[in-house]
């Protein structure tokens, strides 16, 4: 019974992903919808998602919103951000912008520190790790399908140094999650990092 009920929940999963990760991206990246519509497309799916988490009636610490381990989390992953911005400032410096965002203004960064950074973790942290968990994954498949589905997203963009990037904050933002469980952490990481490298044009 218990074989039967694990192999239902990771049934469960391979569909949330496949229709909730997996096919907007497809729909984008194949322009079986325009490249324009990508927000209104991926904000569809972000909703969905939340509509699904609430079925699952996780709790705020199954999801990583708790101040649970925040302290050693913040210590943790601070050092690691610092060198990661300080990098692609020296990028910059040294290469100029690799993409050009300069149509970017400033209610962009405040949308992606206060909106964007924050979903984007939800979904590819919290709420992944959250069904993984339920369907009783192994901690290092969670955070490799979380990394491989986050990086994924941006294949939309048609840009393998971006996926590449993505990639490896990915991984290093699955690895400290699986550790320490706390979200807010990451999201303040995901929110200077990802602006950062924005605005220099690296991303």
């Amino acid at each position: 019974m218990k074989g039967k009920l694990i192999s239902k929940e990771q049934q469960k999963v391979m569909l949330i992903v496949g229709v909730g990760y997996i096919l907007p991206v497809l729909l984008i990246y194949l322009e079986l919808v325009p490249f324009s519509w990508r927000f209104y497309v991926l904000i569809l799916a972000a909703v969905a998602i939340l509509a699904i988490a609430r079925l699952y009636r996780f709790s705020a610490l199954e999801l990583g919103f708790t101040k649970q381990h925040l302290g050693s989390s913040l210590k943790a992953i601070a050092l690691p951000t610092l060198a990661s911005a300080l990098l692609m400032f020296i990028y910059y410096i040294i290469q100029g912008s690799r993409i050009d965002n300069s149509a970017y203004k400033w209610t962009f960064y405040l949308f992606f520190v206060g909106v964007s950074s924050p979903v984007q973790e939800f979904l590819y942290r919290g709420f992944l790790f959250g069904i993984f968990s339920r369907a009783k994954l192994a901690i290092w498949v969670q955070i490799l399908l979380s990394t491989l589905l986050y990086s994924f997203v941006h294949l939309i963009y048609r840009d393998v140094p971006t996926l590449l990037f993505t990639f490896i904050i990915g991984m290093f933002w699955g690895c400290h999650y699986a550790k320490y469980r706390n979200l807010h952490s990451i999201i303040i990481s995901h929110s200077l990092l990802g602006a950062i490298a924005i605005l220099v044009g690296l991303v």
